[in-house]
């Protein structure tokens, strides 16, 4: 199941019975970014420097009422790779957020749209780390939850998530499963016991179907006959999770859960080898052939957040394993943390550290072999920041990256300079 839209335009209708009153919002922004790097698609063995120049001029509008508001967001990133222009790509993104809260339940909408740059993607939780190559990658989603408070002190969530992903590949790339289009859809539900306005237990469950395939560019059998192939997967998988989240004071807040799921895969590969009619094609067996396995597997999920807030700064540490839909054409177990510190030296300056650990256990997979393209990629990025004026901040930092294949054995470096300039107009609001 795929959306049939091209882009996704926020379109807002509004009417109050009551002529509440609104308060509209319109935000525009412009941010532009310099970086230098060393190592731009993470190469064991790097071949040039890059500059690229990334201009990024945005506008967020919408508005807010006594119990619900609605806001839309667009942004247009123009990336400009300088000595290598076939590189240059204009990313798109698109999101709008409606929330209504009303005596004992709230309900809200999401959706996204992203056309964007598998350059700037295949680093990220479901990317398989392959830079070599640049291609539009197009995301498309869609989220809407409800909230019901069945007592002061319980609540009842229920959540859906449909997310597809498509590349727009050259003839030639379809053999790779590094960029397969797939689909991932997920319902899940939350029940929440407060014990305290500091302590909270909950427990969670969700159901999600993952879908994947692919063809393969057209060959030739013997040199002679042509051959059409390709695959495809679905997998269903349960995850059920128990938590808690409590906070200790006004400035730090600590939230835990953890659980089990249970996966169902389903794999099959077709292959039609065209004999044209020669005598050849009784030797082998009828035309399309198709062969399918499936697998159940079963392993450990937890999500961990820590936020402390200090007179100096804040604290923000997450930590999390999970199976992830990705574009290989199948799904991977990711185990990532993450932890950021902002230090406050004046009003005006600032400086902070950000350090992340991704693990990425995948593997391809078809009906007769399974290959492993594990990675792990460490980032440490320090910055300092100046907000110039209240409507401009300048921002400088520096980003060591590695990458590793454990079936290469072998190691990534890139390192980045980048300077940030942010610029967002202080616009007030009008209320009507």
């Amino acid at each position: 199941m795929k959306f049939k839209t091209k882009q996704l335009l926020p379109v807002l209708f509004v009417f109050s019975h009551n002529c509440q009153a609104f308060d509209w919002l319109f935000e525009p922004d412009f941010g532009a970014k310099e970086r230098y790097t060393d190592n731009l698609r993470m190469q064991i063995n790097p071949r040039r420097d890059n500059f690229v120049t990334t201009l990024s001029p945005g506008v967020m509008l919408g508005y807010m009422a006594e119990n619900h508001g609605l806001n839309a967001s667009f942004t247009w990133n123009e990336l400009i790779y300088h000595g290598e222009s076939d590189l240059n790509f204009s990313e798109k993104i698109a999101s709008i957020n409606q929330n209504y809260n009303g005596e004992r339940f709230k309900a809200g909408i999401s959706a996204r749209y992203a056309e964007q740059s598998t350059i700037n993607t295949q680093l990220d939780i479901d990317g398989t780390g392959n830079l070599q190559i640049q291609i539009p990658k197009t995301t498309r989603s869609i989220s809407p939850n409800f909230t019901y408070n069945l007592t002061e002190r319980d609540s009842l969530q229920l959540s859906y998530n449909y997310t597809d992903v498509g590349f727009t590949k050259q003839p030639g790339l379809n053999a790779s499963r590094t960029f397969s289009d797939y689909s991932n859809q997920q319902y899940a539900s939350t029940l929440t016991h407060s014990f305290s306005e500091r302590f909270s237990l909950n427990l969670s469950g969700s159901y999600s179907l993952f879908s994947s395939s692919s063809e393969n560019p057209p060959g030739l059998f013997l040199n002679t006959f042509p051959v059409a192939s390709g695959f495809s997967q679905k997998a269903t998988t349960f995850n059920y999770q128990a938590g808690f989240q409590y906070t200790y004071d006004e400035r730090t807040r600590l939230s835990l859960s953890a659980g089990i799921r249970d996966t169902t895969t389903d794999i099959s590969s077709f292959q039609n080898i065209d004999f044209q009619g020669a005598p050849i094609s009784v030797l082998f067996p009828s035309q399309p052939t198709v062969t399918s396995r499936s697998t159940k597997t079963s392993g450990n999920v937890f999500s961990a957040n820590l936020d402390r807030k200090f007179d100096w700064g804040s604290l923000n540490v997450n930590a999390g394993r999970q199976l992830t839909p990705a574009s290989t054409g199948g799904q991977r177990n990711t185990t990532n943390f993450s932890a950021n510190l902002r230090y406050n030296l004046t009003e005006r300056w600032s400086t902070g550290v950000t350090a992340t650990y991704l693990l990425s256990e995948s593997s391809t997979t078809n009906t007769s072999s399974t290959v492993s393209n594990n990675r792990t990629y460490i980032t440490l990025s320090p910055n300092i920041r100046w907000k110039w004026t209240p409507e401009i901040n300048l921002e400088l930092s520096y980003s060591y990256r590695q990458q590793q294949y454990e079936s290469l054995n072998q190691t990534a470096v890139g390192n980045n300079l980048q300077l940030q300039f942010s610029y967002q107009p202080q616009i007030n609001r009008q209320v009507k």
